[in-house]
């Protein structure tokens, strides 16, 4: 794991325009910077950097947070993935916490999977550029293909010379331990002796998706009926083929700002179509997509086009596992190129222009696509066709999403009127699926659901809608609250006690309705009980808890400043958030005292009325309610004088 040291000294070096700033052109506007959005169209740029704070804001899709939870937004990485990223680039050592020995083991191995990994993809791509053999097979292929050098490049394809001796030797020379090299999947060993076994074939190296090398695809180019035209990498610590794309580290940026996957099936479709710039696609590797291919998608775009090159009839069992793709909400199209072409032989045929238009006036959605594959081999047997009926309603109860209710209908309809059955009959059916999972799951679920309920207060499960509106004030007057305290906590509020010290004086140990601000009050005087100092914004804005984290940052954030050019322009000078902060944290206490007293005033009268047969009881309410009273007025008294003042 890497160390907290080092967490913290990204931390800290990580500069937010800086970062921003290598993927977005950013205007200076007053205190901020501002620019066109990075995670979503737009064309009135709404995207906002706090240098001050740290932090971003669009107030376009409501995309926010630091440094580093930009670099994983937008290169959709994991957040160890982002550490290291960010050290990469401000060159920092990267040190790593005590391990077990297994954990050693396992980190000690990939590290040396992935050095290995690299000087083989180097060693390759040089041998196709620098040796005769490299030339005369490897880049000849390469080049009756069509690729251009840039393209060559660009996918860092190679070659491995037939000679089964030269790259064991050249690798052994480098010092590697042929035991990697061997779980690698680059050489294999008979009688003491290494050979390669990549000889005599073409290299085309697997990325992960932030473009270190994990494995290879090697095709053969000489006819040998013994040996198969395609061999990869074997599974190990680094390569998982069924949590593999082809070519995303190339495409995923592509993707993203298109809001659309190609799926394709090999090597040269992806490279040929990026080519031509066509750069929105992935390779599954002749397999059909597994749930962790999906995920990878999912991170850039929910929409997913596959291209196929053969007859409707022969690709419908590789379809089958797209079930999970529409569970999970994406949008699915399938595209059958014509007869005797593949992406990369149509799009070298007809040009990209052509190509995306094809595609877009070709797709057809995947369900309704498998219905009308599916209807031509039952043809009029009764026994496939309801066989059909209860695959098409299976697959539609898979989208039983709220906000996919109306896409579900129109599947409904549509497959209705294919099948040639009431369309009652097929939403019964459908209906029938949903009950059937939805039991199944409460099966599994009911004893964790009892233990949770035996826990939890009765009296508090239940939220009248009339008290809605309530909870919303008190979210943002308990919101208000924690954004003085880690804005201004460390001020002073007069020459005795600072704004954080004031404020622990005034609330005390009230509880919040809300257990996020709740947490972050906790967590703020945890600190200073601890390390007797007031933590800082980034304290909370880099948090390790996602949730303070980014609610830290919804609380400090402020779309607006002051500019710098309002007093040279119009020699106005006009009172700035720093001068007035005593004003802020007074009222804000003070509001916020005021909804805790017209909380508790509230409980007390619902109490009132649920005993009215105790007398003492409802003497001790009636009394308690006129001090609340008292202390509302003199609240208001005070606030009014805050605001004047």
């Amino acid at each position: 794991m890497i160390s907290q040291a080092t967490i913290q000294k990204v931390n800290d070096v990580a500069d937010i325009l800086d970062v921003v700033g290598t993927f977005v052109h950013l205007k200076k506007r007053g205190a901020n910077y501002l620019g066109n959005c990075p995670f979503h169209n737009e064309k009135t740029p709404s995207f906002t950097v706090s240098p001050s704070k740290g932090i971003y804001k669009c107030f376009g899709c409501g995309k926010a947070g630091n440094s580093i939870t930009f670099i994983q937004e937008h290169e959709k990485l994991t957040y160890p993935e982002t550490i290291r990223w960010l050290a990469k680039k401000y060159h920092i050592e990267i040190e790593e916490t005590l391990q077990s020995s297994e954990d050693k083991d396992k980190q000690q191995m990939e590290d040396s999977l992935r050095i290995i990994n690299q000087f083989a993809s180097d060693y390759f791509h040089d041998t196709l550029y620098s040796t005769e053999e490299g030339k005369a097979i490897g880049l000849s292929y390469f080049k009756e293909r069509n690729f251009r050098n840039e393209t060559i490049d660009k996918f860092h394809l190679g070659y491995c010379l037939e000679d089964k001796n030269i790259f064991p030797n050249a690798a052994l020379d480098k010092k590697y331990k042929k035991e990697f090299l061997i779980k690698a999947g680059l050489v294999g060993e008979k009688n003491n002796q290494l050979f390669a076994l990549y000889s005599g074939r073409v290299i085309f190296p697997i990325h992960n998706q932030s473009g270190r090398i994990i494995g290879f695809g090697a095709r053969i180019l000489k006819k040998n009926d013994k040996s198969p035209k395609y061999i990869n990498t074997p599974e190990n610590e680094l390569y998982i083929k069924s949590k593999t794309l082809y070519g995303l580290f190339q495409s995923k940026n592509a993707i993203s700002k298109q809001n659309e996957c190609l799926l394709v099936e090999g090597y040269t479709d992806v490279i040929s179509l990026h080519q031509s710039g066509v750069e929105n696609v992935v390779a599954s590797s002749g397999t059909s997509l597994t749930e962790g291919q999906l995920n990878l998608i999912k991170r850039f775009t929910n929409n997913l086009t596959i291209l196929y090159d053969g007859d409707a009839a022969g690709i419908k069992a590789a379809l089958r596992g797209l079930d999970m793709a529409i569970e999970h909400g994406m949008n699915v199209h399938v595209v059958l190129l014509p007869d005797n072409h593949d992406p990369d032989s149509y799009i070298t045929s007809v040009g990209a222009e052509n190509f995306n238009q094809f595609i877009a006036q070709n797709k057809k959605d995947i369900i309704v696509f498998k219905l009308e594959v599916s209807l031509k081999e039952a043809k009029d047997d009764s026994v496939k066709k309801s066989i059909l009926i209860n695959e098409i309603a299976e697959t539609l109860s898979k989208i039983n999403r709220l906000e996919d209710f109306s896409k579900q209908q129109d599947y409904i309809r549509r497959c209705s009127q294919l099948l040639g059955i009431e369309e009652e009959g097929l939403v019964s059916l459908v209906n029938k699926k949903i009950r059937e999972k939805v039991v199944k799951k409460t099966q599994i679920e009911e004893s964790e659901a009892k233990k949770l309920e035996a826990q939890a207060n009765p009296e508090t499960n239940h939220i009248q809608n009339d008290s809605l509106e309530l909870l919303k004030k008190d979210y943002l007057q308990e919101k208000a609250l924690i954004k003085i305290l880690i804005e201004y906590g460390e001020k002073p509020y007069d020459e005795n006690v600072h704004v954080a010290e004031y404020v622990r004086l005034k609330v005390g140990d009230v509880d919040f309705v809300n257990p996020i601000w709740q947490n972050i009050f906790n967590e703020y005087y945890r600190y200073i009980d601890h390390h007797l100092q007031f933590p800082n914004e980034k304290y909370f804005s880099y948090h390790d808890d996602e949730q303070i984290r980014s609610a830290a940052i919804e609380a400090l954030y402020f779309p607006y400043d002051l500019s710098e050019n309002w007093f040279h322009k119009h020699q106005i000078i006009v009172p700035t958030k720093e001068s007035l902060y005593l004003q802020e944290v007074e009222s804000t206490v003070l509001y916020f005292l005021l909804r805790k007293v017209k909380n508790i005033s509230q409980e007390l009268l619902n109490e009132l009325k649920t005993n009215q047969n105790d007398l003492q009881e409802e003497m001790i309410i009636q009394t308690s309610l006129l001090e609340l009273k008292k202390n509302e007025i003199a609240l208001l008294t005070t606030i009014k004088t805050v605001l004047v003042r």
